[in-house]
């Protein structure tokens, strides 16, 4: 099997976390024919992973999980892995970007699992990966997402 095979997830637009995963495919061509099968596919969106990614191995490190907010480096949470977590499901790092309220993009959480020897050297990881977030304007894009969800929120509320 090819490790580098990619591979084509149909979810929601509306959600980040891959709980609500439609289908997959191994072609982007069969995943953009199940999209269509829907009367209204807007809602829908595809995309690409690595089947069989290579895994965090490496015994002596441990997941920790941590949350900062955009202009600070102090961590709003820090904590480990309960050792007794399922091994398979806490060998990938994750990251992802929350709005918690107000009206500016920096009013949101940079929230991660990394994988580090210890405390210091994890929220080193997860500022880097932060500020390179930052830097590619994926922290906008999430913010524009977030205003844009917010927006049809109230749309209904009326």
């Amino acid at each position: 099997m090819n490790a580098e095979k990619r591979i084509y997830f149909v979810k929601p637009k509306r959600y980040d976390v891959m709980d609500e995963v439609y289908a997959v495919f191994d072609n982007k061509e069969k995943a953009q024919q199940f999209i269509g099968s829907f009367k209204s596919d807007a809602c829908l969106e595809i995309i690409d992973g690595i089947l069989n990614p290579d895994l965090i191995t490496e015994d002596k490190r441990i997941a920790y999980y941590i949350s900062i907010e955009q202009t600070s480096n102090t961590p709003r949470d820090i904590f480990m892995c309960d050792t007794n977590c399922d091994v398979d499901e806490t060998k990938n790092e994750e990251h992802n970007i929350c709005f918690y309220g107000g009206a500016e993009s920096h009013h949101g959480l940079f929230i991660s699992k990394v994988f580090a020897a210890h405390e210091e050297e994890a929220l080193r990881k997860v500022i880097e990966i932060r500020n390179e977030a930052i830097v590619s304007g994926e922290w906008d894009f999430a913010w524009e997402r977030h205003k844009l969800h917010q927006s049809r929120l109230n749309k209904k509320g009326r």
